[in-house]
C-alpha cells in the first residue's frame, strides 16, 4: 500500500512587507532625530547617500528617506538661523541701549554741574543701568521726608532725561547716615526715614509722569550701606542720600 506523501505547508509571507517598511521608517525616524541633535551638512549628506544605496532595492522607501532626511536638516537649519537672528536682534537692541544710557548719562552730569550741584550728585553708567545719586541735602531738610521747592527743583532737573526711559524699570533707595532717629521728630527709626524718603521721591516722579508706576519700586537701607567714615561730619552728609537705578531693559551689554 502506497503512503500518500505529505504535502508542504506553505508559510504565507506578505507580512514581511510592511514589516519591513516599518523598520525603515523607524531607522529614518532615528535619523530625523540625529539630525535635530548635530548640523553638518557634510555629514547629513554622507548619511543620506549611505542610506541610499543600502536601501536601493527598495526604491520607494529610500525616496521616503531621502525626504525625510532632507526634511530634518531643513527644520534644524531653519531653527539655528531663527536662534541667531533672534541673538543678533537682542545684542543689536542692547547696543542701542547702551548708547542711549551713555548720552543720557552725559546730559545729566553736564545739566547738574551747570546747575552748581556737581558736588552734591553722581552719574554713573554701570553694567546694570544708570545710577544716580542725589545728597538729602539738597532735596530734605534733617529728619524730614516731606516735598519742599527745593526738593522740587533738583528733581525736575532729572525730569527730562528720565523721561526718555520711561518703559525702563527704576529704583528708587533711601539712605542715612547712622545718627539714630529717636522717635522725637515724625520717624521712628532710619528705617522708616530712608524708605519715606525714597517714596517721595517715587511719588512725585510718577505724578509728573516721569516714571511710569507699574515699573517703580523703593528700597531703604537707613544706615547699611555708608558710602563714607560716619565718624565724620563730611562722611555722615556723603552716606544721607537718595540713589536710583534706571535698569538696562536688555540684558547684553558692553
Amino acid at each position: 500500500m502506497k503512503r500518500k506523501k505529505k504535502h508542504e505547508e506553505h508559510v504565507d509571507e506578505a507580512w514581511l512587507l510592511p514589516y519591513s517598511d516599518m523598520l525603515t521608517l523607524l531607522l529614518a525616524l532615528f535619523i530625523v532625530m540625529f539630525a535635530m541633535a548635530k548640523v553638518d551638512d557634510k555629514k547629513f549628506q554622507e548619511i543620506k547617500s549611505e542610506f541610499g544605496t543600502i536601501l536601493s532595492s527598495h526604491h520607494s522607501t529610500s525616496s521616503v528617506i531621502g525626504s525625510v532626511i532632507d526634511m530634518g536638516a531643513t527644520t534644524n537649519k531653519k531653527a539655528t538661523t531663527s536662534a541667531e537672528a533672534q541673538a543678533q536682534e537682542a545684542a543689536t537692541q542692547a547696543q542701542l541701549e547702551n548708547q542711549q544710557l551713555q548720552t543720557i548719562s552725559t546730559q545729566l552730569t553736564q545739566e547738574l554741574a551747570d546747575s552748581g550741584l556737581k558736588d552734591q550728585t553722581e552719574v554713573k553708567l554701570e553694567s546694570d543701568g544708570l545710577h544716580i545719586t542725589l545728597a538729602s541735602s539738597i532735596l530734605f531738610a534733617s529728619g524730614s521726608a516731606d516735598m519742599t521747592a527745593t526738593t522740587k527743583q533738583s528733581l525736575d532737573l532729572l525730569a527730562t532725561s528720565l523721561k526718555k526711559l520711561k518703559e525702563n524699570k527704576i529704583i528708587i533707595a533711601g539712605h542715612t547716615d547712622n545718627v539714630p532717629e529717636k522717635g522725637t521728630g515724625r520717624y521712628q527709626s532710619n528705617w522708616e526715614l530712608s524708605s519715606a524718603r525714597a517714596i517721595t521721591v517715587m511719588n512725585y516722579f510718577i505724578s509728573k509722569g516721569v516714571i511710569l508706576e507699574k515699573n517703580a519700586a523703593i528700597q531703604a537701607f537707613a544706615d547699611t550701606e555708608p558710602k563714607a567714615d560716619n565718624q565724620t561730619a563730611q562722611g555722615r552728609s556723603e552716606n544721607r542720600r537718595v540713589e536710583m537705578i534706571i535698569q538696562r531693559t536688555n540684558t547684553e551689554n558692553e
